[in-house]
């Protein structure tokens, strides 16, 4: 009997040693304060004069490699670094998503009809739990429910919503703070990413930080606190919205309370895996319906993972001139009879190589680039960095349209004002405020200086010369909303408001001319349209004015 006691005795030891070992250590955390910065750049900590991120960075864990979802906008962001999940689960694929106004329903749901979030997971699985929602944007809070949070505040600018954080934190010693900041993103889209001002928009960030960092001191739960630094996106020139990695790539910084220091996260983080990480740290069971993982290697106990396969190191590309702007392909339309290409290599190894047409790259398909060369045609290039023989950075891509000089301009345009304008305005109840001609579908000859630049709306038309009969495919690329229509047809439907954001879809077309009609708006920031199409025996490529024409 005795003998049969032991045994028991030691088949449980034996049992809850092994559950021991594979169980995660998760050490004694007992708040979470989140810290999201709308539209700050890895680029803009490097940069800028970060004290506070940079201690973070030096005494936790980090990368600089974290990527947002596509679109690089900010609703779709916000909700997945909130909801562990993407756009495809979450629904939330741009900034004109309402609750009861899109197109595409969350996979699951809550009883309210929206899909769950790290603030529903603490309010159905930590009721007592204090959570606390405080943003200067006030599109962050149609994101969540109001029941989920017990404090929910719109600080309307990044000051007061710092101080509104600073006191709920003292006053309450919340479980879970969220504070979001949006003053770095207006700084990118009025004065541009990667200008002095952007930078400085970037220190005050980090000031702000400080301040909500050391209220958990002044609360007294600083040494049990852990602290999350991240952003919805980057961005490029006046926007983003785009693919490029300047509007993808995030920072993520883990600080504080169970952090290893000085640890480089090296695993892929992605936006979805924000949520999971604080529900990983507050032992919150996460949904099925949850794609995102929480980031284990960063806390102290856990093993730094294992990685197969790890992240590429890229140089930089080569730079072709003349550069055409931050979201179009370099080149440009030229009224003249040749145009030089210039090359540059931004690296100090490697030499470029480079192909004419749709052809990508390789050792065998490209020449070495020597010297300045001259295009007496419309024509495409592509090139690359290659190492011993390895192309090792992405690929430039440079759109050249050559015009004659006596071509006259082939593309009408009509200008609109409007007001409020989240999605293209019905025509007809606008009055135009200017008309004419411009060479190619692109607002930059329209919208100058001296006339409105937001709540602005355009139509743009002209007649395309197809060589042959066949299936064609168009493309708008715009911030905010187009559309494209051929021959009174809509073929392309890229409205709304949103960052750029590429859409296309394919027509078959006969031999001939063909009338081309883009309608755009912008609501309000930076702005961009250009228009692609491409065929069999045409590379995709900005439809170039030699091809456009006023009549049919």
């Amino acid at each position: 009997m005795i003998k049969n006691v032991f045994f028991a005795i030691g088949l449980v030891m034996v049992f809850l040693l092994a559950c021991s070992r594979t169980t995660d250590n998760r050490p004694d955390i007992q708040h979470i304060v989140i810290i999201g910065v709308d539209g700050m750049s890895p680029n803009g900590i490097q940069r800028a004069h970060t004290p506070m991120m940079d201690s973070m960075i030096q005494n936790g864990a980090a990368t600089m490699h974290a990527r947002s979802v596509l679109p690089s906008s900010s609703s779709p962001n916000w909700a997945s670094m909130i909801m562990g999940a993407d756009t495809e689960q979450h629904g939330i694929t741009s900034n004109g998503w309402e609750k009861f106004d899109h197109q595409l329903p969350p996979v699951v749901a809550t009883k309210n009809g929206t899909f769950p979030t790290i603030f529903t997971l603490f309010h159905d699985q930590q009721p007592e739990a204090h959570v606390g929602a405080i943003y200067d944007w006030d599109g962050f809070g149609r994101l969540f429910e109001k029941e989920d949070v017990d404090f929910d505040i719109d600080g309307d600018h990044e000051d007061n919503t710092t101080q509104q954080a600073v006191k709920y934190i003292k006053e309450h010693t919340p479980k879970f703070t969220f504070v979001h900041l949006d003053h770095v993103d207006h700084a990118g889209h009025a004065l541009g990413h990667g200008s002095p001002e952007y930078y400085r928009s970037v220190e005050k960030a980090d000031s702000l930080i400080a301040e909500i960092v050391n209220a958990t001191k002044q609360a007294g739960i600083f040494e049990k606190t852990l602290f999350i630094v991240s952003a919805d996106h980057g961005g490029i020139g006046f926007g983003h919205g785009g693919e490029s990695l300047a509007e993808m790539e995030i920072p993520f910084i883990l600080f504080g309370a169970g952090i290893k220091k000085g640890y480089e996260i090296e695993e892929t983080v992605y936006q979805f895996d924000n949520a999971p990480t604080v529900a990983y740290a507050m032992g919150l069971q996460t949904p099925q319906s949850w794609i995102g993982r929480p980031v284990k290697g960063a806390f102290i106990g856990n093993e730094k993972p294992n990685l197969i396969y790890k992240r590429k190191e890229l140089i930089a590309q080569p730079k072709i001139l003349p550069d055409a702007g931050h979201f179009e392909p370099a080149g440009g339309v030229f009224k003249a009879d040749s145009v030089a290409v210039v090359m540059q290599n931004p690296n100090n190894l490697g030499e470029i190589r480079y192909t004419m047409g749709n052809a990508v790259p390789t050792l065998e398909s490209s020449k070495t680039y020597q010297d300045t060369f001259y295009l007496k045609q419309t024509e495409i290039v592509k090139a690359g960095i290659f190492q011993e023989g390895q192309l090792v950075s992405t690929i430039a891509e440079a759109n050249f349209r050559l015009v004659p000089e006596t071509k006259e301009d082939p593309v009408a345009y009509t200008m609109y004002y409007g007001e409020r304008m989240d999605k293209l305005p019905d025509f007809s109840t606008l009055k135009p405020v200017k008309e004419g001609f411009v060479t190619e579908f692109s607002p930059k000859a329209i919208l100058t200086e001296d006339v409105q630049q937001e709540q602005v709306a355009l139509v743009l038309e002209s007649y395309l010369d197809i060589p042959e009969e066949g299936k064609y495919g168009f493309f708008t690329n715009s911030d905010d909303g187009s559309k494209l229509y051929v021959d009174g047809k809509l073929v392309v439907d890229n409205d709304g408001d949103h960052g750029v954001m590429e859409r296309g879809e394919g027509v078959e077309l006969t031999k001939g001319k063909h009338l081309i009609r883009i309608e755009y708006f912008n609501g309000g920031g930076g702005y961009h349209l250009d228009v692609k199409y491409q065929g069999a025996t045409i590379p995709k490529q900005i439809i170039p004015a030699n091809h456009l024409y006023r009549e049919k």
